[in-house]
Formats: structure tokens, sequence, C-alpha cells
């Protein structure tokens, strides 16, 4: 059953709903019974499980939650940043105050594009309490969930929009992440997705299975994605190719000093790499992709 409205400092609220203090911008945003803003490693109680704990201790963090990192690529943590974000949004048309989603929202810089350029109701996802503490930093009040791709603490058909920059490729469970995109998503919704692929994935055996927490875990080749968006309901608008961008992301970690190898694994946050020679092979590129959703709408 729909939860009943409130006011919560004179903004709207669902009861039950778990936000952040000052979040106010969650007001309109339709939550799901039971899952709130729970993290991948929490049962649907908020206890722990430890057989999905996230990995805090001595494990390496991964290469968007190093500070030099961050210092080398800008705040939006990936190749084309904000840019390409806005790109994404041209081919939508999405009118003001339509309910989006940026699912892997890391410090919210792309949360804070949306509602301040584009007047959109804007809420940003993050499985890292390390990301969204820095996002809460920045921008105080900034809505922000905690939660996982593959487990939304939305209800179904609630959003206009889903925003996914550099995250299909890390998601641990892909396909459960493909199936929540749909389910969130309106009739004539859209998914922006900005990812890692693989531009020649038949020259070369699959680099996913050997990557571990390497940015190319789970990335694939134009071909195979566009199936997977048709296999979920999803109509093509648009695909681009900007690898130039990942050129460039690559030229800046160079000149500050980095190996090119801690971009795929060898001695970076990421994990070792087996077989080097295959992502060689592979040729990793960087695309932009625009689906809308099937339904009456479209």
């Amino acid at each position: 059953m729909r939860p009943a409205a409130g006011t919560r400092n004179g903004h709207r609220v669902l009861h039950g709903q778990r936000v952040h203090r000052g979040a106010a911008g969650l007001s309109g945003l339709r939550f799901r019974p039971g899952v709130g803003s729970r993290g991948p490693g929490e049962d649907g109680r908020g206890r722990t499980d430890p057989g999905r704990q996230m990995t805090d201790g001595p494990t390496p963090l991964p290469l968007y939650e190093s500070q030099a990192f961050q210092e080398v690529v800008g705040p939006a943590l990936r190749p084309g940043g904000l840019a390409l974000t806005r790109r994404g949004l041209a081919f939508c048309g999405l009118p003001e105050w339509a309910r989006v989603l940026d699912v892997g929202c890391g410090k919210g810089e792309t949360v804070r594009l949306l509602r301040e350029a584009f007047r959109l109701e804007a809420v940003g996802l993050d499985r890292s309490d390390r990301m969204l503490a820095g996002a809460r930093e920045e921008t105080p009040g900034l809505p922000l969930v905690r939660g996982a791709a593959e487990c939304l603490p939305f209800r179904d058909r609630s959003l206009s929009a889903v925003v996914c920059e550099c995250v299909l490729s890390l998601v641990a469970d892909p396909g459960a992440a493909w199936r929540e995109w749909a389910r969130v998503l309106a009739p004539g919704g859209f998914l922006i997705l900005a990812d890692l692929y693989l531009r020649t994935p038949g020259h070369a055996r699959r680099p996913g299975s050997q990557l571990g927490t390497c940015c190319l875990h789970g990335a694939g080749g134009r071909s195979e994605l566009v199936d997977h968006l048709r296999q979920h309901g999803f109509s093509p608008v648009a695909w681009e190719d900007h690898s130039a961008f990942l050129k460039h992301l690559a030229a800046r970690l160079v000149f500050a000093g980095w190996p090119l190898a801690s971009l795929w694994g060898g001695d970076g946050a990421c994990a070792a790499v087996s077989d080097p020679s295959a992502i060689r092979r592979a040729r990793p590129g960087y695309f932009l992709a625009v689906a809308r959703k099937r339904g009456p709408t479209c």
C-alpha cells in the first residue's frame, strides 16, 4: 500500500521514508517500503549480512575513491565529465521537475548539475559511505541515498530518467541492474548510460572475469550492450563513441605520474590483470548511449 504523505519543515515527505537530515529534495520521490536507503551489505531489517558486506578494511580503495585520482580527473570522476552528461540530457527533453536518479553518484557532481542547471528533481545513489560523506560535506542537504544499482529503493515506474555513468562495467550483477532500471522507469522514461566498452571484443578473450575490481570489469561490446537494452524493454535513441575522452583521461594520469597500467590493474587500486594483452586486443573505448523505455507514451 502506498504510504500517506505528510510534511517536514514545509516539504512534502513520505511517512516511513528514510532520508538524510536536511535532504528535502527527496520529498517527491517514491520509495519502496522495506528498502529505504539500505546498502548492498544489509538485509531488509537494517542488519549486516556478513556474506554480502562491502569491503572496508584492509582491501585497497577502488580507484575512484583515491584522493590522488580525484585530484587528477576532477570532481565528476569519469571520462568526459559533465560535458558528456549534458550531451546525454540533450536527447531526452525532460521537463522541469522531472524525477531523475543518478546511479553511482559519487560526490554528487551530476546531481548538482541536474538540480541547478536543469531544474530537475534529482537524487543521487551510491554504495560508498565515503563518497556520500564527501558529497554531503560539499553540498549539505543534497538528496542522497545509500544503495546499490542492483537493488534500487524506489517504486515501480516512479522515475522519468536514470543516469548511470561509469558504473555498469563495475556492477557485480549487471542483469539485476538492467532489471532495476527498467522497473523504476515510467513508460517513456530515459536511460542515459556512459561507460567503458570493448571496441573489438571478438579479437580478444573477454577480460571481465580476469579483472576483479579493475575499471574494465564487466565491459562488453556495442552489440552486446544494445542487445541488453532491447531485451530489457528499451528502444535505443542514440549511441556515440567518445573514446577520445578516455584517451584524454589516460594522458592526464600519465602526466600526473600514474603508470598507465593503474587504470586497468597492476600497481594501483585495481586488482592485478592476469593477461594484459587481452586488454590491448579488446581496445577499450568509452561510449554514450541513450535509450527510452518502451510503453504507451513512446
